[in-house]
């Protein structure tokens, strides 16, 4: 595949350029030679070599004009594991074939390689899939790209410029068993809290005479009938509160690289714990303090895990604040009953007086610890969890594949595809991963 032009069209254009200059020189040769030493030789070969540029030109004149080509992503909602799936379309509508069609793609993704070569007749069309893995999380783009062909002879070429790209985002993968509780926030288990709610829950506990300022759909209308006056439901905090994940992305202390990065273990653990809690039916949100900085506020419903995959998608562990500033600047916007989950390598302690205020200001913290010594650094974190949990936290290290690799189960499991059967009814079929 030819190397990026440094500068695109900014619209779409064709472009068409003499590929081959020997026979242009060549063709001068025999012009000038015909017109000093006139000789029908010399005219034969001027003639059939002008004719052969006559017919390269208008070949390629007519697939400038005449061919075209399209691309559509089939999936747009991708995850790492998942196969990526785009169909191409060619588009001969010229009264001569295009002999050849080269695909010149321009996309960003990891691991995603669509330049082919293909052959389109005369009148006629073209269709393909190209698919890949989803190797990396991250932003990319499909696009821009181009088609090229050229005459039989190979002495123009056309290429035409499609400078529209598609912006696509591969979440981080969700693993479904982790050896991580999630933490419970104002109480524990399912019991009720002594105190009321000033705002609607899914727990209603008694009703009260209604006050102006109540809404309507909080009144209990079988009682207020009973009783002939106004009723209102009061109602129960929530017996679990919010769950904070914050994620460490100083980049002093990462390790690994690639794929085996402790920022990776670090999306995976965040966006598989914040898929937990909202099946769970938490309100969960997002802090990663990196170069361009992920906050998002505590919400539920499967939009908000959307949310939070899209800001670890885009997370990089490329920043320079610490953890105990990032568990500062967390604390002033979290609230009492709320929890924090932690997920860093750090190897020291200067970030745990923070997390002690933290408690002070009634905020539970829960503590993940990635070993940094199983993630090739020198530092054994048993030392670190230790210091954490004297002081009443809990903790946990985890090691380096200790909780395994999505991709790999998936590429092991093969991939659902959607077919249409004979009768028209969609099924779904299970094809084995490429080796």
């Amino acid at each position: 595949m030819d190397e990026r032009p440094s500068t695109i069209p900014a619209e779409d254009k064709v472009i068409i350029k003499l590929r081959l200059r020997l026979p242009v020189i060549s063709f001068l040769f025999l012009l000038v030679a015909a017109l000093l030493l006139p000789n029908q030789v010399w005219n034969t070969l001027l003639i059939g070599l002008g004719g052969l540029f006559l017919v390269g030109y208008v070949w390629v004149r007519q697939l400038a004009k005449h061919l075209h080509g399209s691309r559509q992503l089939r999936y747009g909602w991708v995850a790492v594991g998942d196969r990526l799936e785009e169909r191409f379309d060619l588009f001969n509508d010229s009264f001569i074939p295009a002999l050849w069609v080269e695909i010149i793609d321009y996309t960003n993704i990891p691991g995603y390689r669509t330049a082919v070569v293909r052959s389109v007749p005369a009148q006629s069309s073209d269709h393909w899939r190209e698919t890949a893995v989803c190797q990396q999380r991250g932003m990319f783009s499909l696009g821009p790209w181009a088609i090229r062909s050229s005459d039989p002879f190979g002495l123009f070429q056309m290429t035409r410029f499609y400078t529209q790209t598609e912006e696509i985002i591969i979440h981080p993968p969700i693993h479904g068993q982790l050896p991580i509780p999630l933490p419970t926030g104002t109480s524990s288990g399912q019991a009720r809290v002594r105190q009321r709610s000033w705002q609607a829950t899914t727990n209603a506990a008694s009703v009260r005479d209604y006050q102006i300022g109540d809404p309507q759909r909080w009144i209990h209308w079988p009682i207020s009938a009973h009783k002939n006056s106004l009723y209102v439901r009061e109602f129960d905090q929530d017996a679990t509160g919010d769950i904070w994940i914050l994620l460490d992305c100083e980049a002093a202390v990462q390790l690994g690289s690639g794929a085996e990065r402790t920022i990776e273990q670090a999306v995976l653990l965040g966006a598989s714990l914040a898929a937990r809690a909202v099946r769970q039916n938490r309100a969960v949100g997002l802090a990663g303090y990196g170069r361009s900085p992920q906050i998002v506020h505590t919400g539920s419903g499967q939009g908000q895990q959307w949310r939070i995959l899209r800001a670890l998608a885009l997370l990089d562990a490329d920043g320079a604040t610490d953890l105990q500033t990032a568990l500062f600047d967390l604390g002033r916007i979290t609230k009492r009953g709320t929890a924090v989950i932690i997920i860093t390598p750090s190897g020291s302690g200067g970030w745990l007086p923070e997390l002690a205020r933290l408690v002070q200001r009634g905020v539970e913290s829960n503590v993940v610890l990635l070993d940094r010594q199983s993630f090739g650094g020198e530092e054994n974190s048993e030392g670190l969890a230790t210091a954490v949990r004297q002081l009443g936290f809990p903790c946990q290290v985890i090691r380096q594949g200790e909780i395994g690799t999505p991709l790999e189960e998936q590429q092991r499991r093969g991939f659902w595809e959607f077919r249409v059967s004979g009768t028209g009814k969609v099924v779904a079929v299970k094809t084995p991963a490429a080796r």
